[in-house]
């Protein structure tokens, strides 16, 4: 259950499809790192903290003029978020899917994929935050899928197995069982507003409304 003490965070987020797979590609994950369930996937656009739920729906109106067609991504490698000597979380970074998002115009290519993703972030959080009364953001928009937690930070011997665990999955071995990185391409077509689910011992949030990209909210 939530804890009580603590207040729940609320975000908005794109909608990682559940039918992706993602979550098949953590068999393998030592046991000091939790994976997500496949309906906690998404990509964070707006990250409101324990705001509250009449400032997280503000946020949430905030967004409804704004339209986007379907976003195909790719994959890319993965990330140790957070510290570097006490990472938070571990993630998919995703990229460009040239054969999904293609262009005759090279400028308007490099834009497709993660660097649309970036732009979308970077355009909708700024309006949502503002909505609910908090400060803009900064810093430059990583767009990434969180597959996994650590059980425990700050426990070097559990942090070196994940990291070896890592680092076979960037390497030349990426096609093998143990190196998890999805060839095929995601279609991102929903937005929505998160925050913790009521049991966080099975699934970590609970997904309070979504909409279309390409439809205007309500």
């Amino acid at each position: 259950m939530v804890n009580s003490m603590a207040a729940a965070n609320w975000f908005l987020a794109l909608v990682v499809p559940e039918q992706a797979g993602l979550s098949r590609l953590l068999a393998d994950l030592p046991d000091s790192v939790r994976p997500f369930a496949a309906a906690d996937l998404h990509i964070t656009v707006a990250f409101l903290g324990p705001c509250g739920q009449e400032r997280a729906l503000r946020a949430w109106q905030a967004i409804a003029p704004l339209r986007h067609p379907a976003i195909a991504v790719v994959s890319g490698g993965w990330r140790a978020m957070g510290p570097p000597d006490n990472p938070s979380a571990y993630a998919l970074t995703v990229e460009p899917d040239p054969e999904q998002n293609q262009s005759k115009d090279d400028n308007q290519a490099r834009d497709r994929g993660r660097n649309l993703t970036a732009a979308l972030i970077e355009r909708w959080r700024q309006p949502a935050l503002e909505a609910a009364g908090l400060p803009p953001e900064r810093r430059a928009a990583l767009p990434h899928i969180t597959l996994a937690r650590p059980r425990r930070r700050g426990l070097e011997q559990e942090r070196a197995g994940i990291e070896a665990w890592l680092q076979q999955a960037s390497g030349p071995q990426a096609s093998s069982p143990q190196a998890p990185r999805p060839q095929h391409h995601l279609i991102l077509r929903e937005i929505a507003l998160y925050t913790w689910a009521d049991d966080r011992q099975h699934q970590l949030f609970r997904l309070e409304t979504r909409r279309p990209l390409d439809q205007g909210g309500s």
